[in-house]
């Protein structure tokens, strides 16, 4: 049995391949956090546009004094009656909806806002909000129609 030495050229080589197989797992481990901090990017962004659109509805709400003014305020905005007491408007080029669900308790208005995605236009597939907000506003005369 003959053993034969690694000649020069053998040895670079070697090291070559090891350079190589260095270099991809550097550059997976880069894509991965670029990849990590696009993603964390974009969730940023959706919640800051949804932290505005809630942010707005919040305002409108507060500056009604009657549910009717309310509802008026509401589908100007955009909102549209989506049941009793629950009003829904799409934004953000239809990737998000928001959720607006109203209850009276004498003459305080207790309004949930959710914020989703829509599944139709993202590869979100969850009917968890994202983003929530909770109001309470005192009305003046309470509830028109005695709820």
């Amino acid at each position: 049995m003959i053993k034969r030495r690694l000649s020069s050229g053998d040895l670079m080589l070697l090291e070559l391949i090891f350079a190589i197989i260095f270099f991809c797992f550097s550059m997976a481990a880069t894509m991965s956090v670029f990849g990590n901090a696009y993603e964390m990017s974009q969730l940023a962004g959706d919640r800051d546009v949804s932290i505005r659109e809630a942010a707005s509805a919040a305002e409108i709400i507060r500056a009604a004094d009657t549910e009717k003014e309310m509802d008026s305020y509401l589908t100007a905005e955009g909102f549209a009656p989506s049941g009793e007491n629950v009003y829904e408007k799409t934004y953000g080029d239809g990737k998000y909806r928001i959720n607006v669900v109203l209850s009276m308790s004498g003459t305080l208005l207790n309004a949930d806002l959710n914020c989703y995605y829509n599944k139709s236009t993202t590869v979100h597939s969850t009917d968890e909000a994202f983003y929530r907000l909770n109001i309470k506003h005192s009305m003046k005369g309470g509830s028109e129609d005695g709820r």
